[in-house]
């Protein structure tokens, strides 16, 4: 049985509509605290992305007018806007600060929270984020992170 064309707008919509939610990155190389922080953020209606370095989300990363996005897919990307990010202080490569940084450079309105586990000594060796992104010590509460992704899950 073939669908009709306007069968299938529905589903083409809520598509579009969910792409234009956008998407918060999650640049951690733990797999567990990757998809622990994906489930969590898909239960306040966030969608995510993993990455498990710096370089990974800077290559899936593109300006487009005045705007972060994500273009996730090889062949025919599908294009999110990204709305935030939740990223591990001590990355392989370019470190959270780093990327926080970078990030913060390209979109200064970006929410952007770096989690760490480590302790405050080894944590100093970093150097600080930019302004107005806070370091949350793992384990943390995740009330804490709903309040530096805030107005994200508000």
């Amino acid at each position: 049985m073939n669908q009709s064309a306007e069968q299938l707008q529905p589903a083409e919509t809520a598509d579009e509509a969910e792409r234009q939610l956008g998407m918060v990155a999650i640049v951690d190389d733990d797999p567990h605290i990757s998809r622990a922080l994906g489930s969590w953020l898909e239960l306040n209606d966030l969608r995510a992305t993993h990455h498990s370095s710096a370089e990974s989300l800077l290559q899936a990363i593109h300006q487009a007018d005045g705007q972060l996005q994500l273009h996730l897919g090889v062949v025919n990307p599908l294009v999110f806007p990204l709305v935030g990010a939740v990223l591990d202080l001590n990355l392989p490569g370019a470190t959270g600060i780093e990327l926080a940084t970078r990030l913060r450079a390209m979109a200064p309105g970006l929410p952007l929270v770096i989690i760490t586990a480590l302790r405050d000594e080894e944590r100093s060796s970093y150097g600080q984020p930019p302004p107005g992104i806070r370091i949350l010590k793992k384990p943390f509460d995740l009330d804490d992170l709903e309040n530096a992704l805030f107005p994200l899950v508000h």
